[in-house]
Formats: C-alpha cells, sequence, structure tokens
C-alpha cells in the first residue's frame, strides 16, 4: 500500500525577485511559535537557476552558485518548475539568501511548511 505524506503550510508565503546577486535575507517563521518549522517548500517560476543558501536567522552566509566547498544546505532549485521542492531546514525561524545564474529576474515564492 502506498504512503501519503500530506504538508500543511504553517507560515506565510515569501516572494524574491532573484537575479545573479546575492539577495538579501529571507526570514521564513512560523504563524506561531508553538509550531515548529522544520521544512520548507521552494518554487522558482523563473528561466534561470536559483541558488538558495539556509542558516538560522540573522546569520546565513551569502548565496553562490555551487562549486567544491560548497555548503552543505545549499542547494539548486531549477527553471521553470511545475511543483514546489521542499526540502529540511534549519529549525526556524531560519534565513534564506538566494542567488540566480542569470539576470533573469526568477520569481521565487518560499513558505515553511509542517506535517498535517
Amino acid at each position: 500500500m502506498a504512503q501519503t505524506v500530506s504538508l500543511k503550510p504553517i507560515g506565510q508565503v515569501q516572494v524574491l525577485s532573484v537575479a545573479n546577486a546575492n539577495t538579501g535575507p529571507l526570514t521564513l517563521a512560523a504563524f506561531s511559535d508553538t509550531e515548529a518549522v522544520n521544512f520548507a517548500a521552494f518554487l522558482n517560476t523563473g528561466a534561470t537557476i536559483v541558488a538558495v543558501q539556509m542558516g538560522q536567522k540573522g546569520v546565513t552566509p551569502a548565496a553562490t552558485l555551487p562549486a567544491v566547498g560548497t555548503p552543505s544546505n545549499c542547494f539548486i532549485l531549477p527553471a521553470a518548475m511545475n511543483a514546489p521542492l521542499v526540502v529540511a531546514t534549519p529549525r526556524g525561524p531560519f534565513d534564506v539568501n538566494m542567488f540566480g545564474s542569470a539576470a533573469g529576474p526568477s520569481l521565487v515564492y518560499a513558505w515553511p511548511v509542517g506535517p498535517q
């Protein structure tokens, strides 16, 4: 029997216009302090790939496109996504920085999610 996992939004959706320069830190947090943030959904609707760097609130390093030595909490969002990518995050609230592969811009939607 197949197993189904449902996720519910537990915080506000954030939208960022990402070009080929670092964005400022964007904080993802739950609506309530009693809700634990351990996962987030990311959706890139633009035509360029976007690197995402996550970290604790106030100490997130700048995002860079991956190379040897790239921190493990950096990941890539492909261009023109049809569905969001859900990733494990630092315990929230947490910050993300993003960097696009070209001038773009790409619109990236990000929001914290939790189990339903």
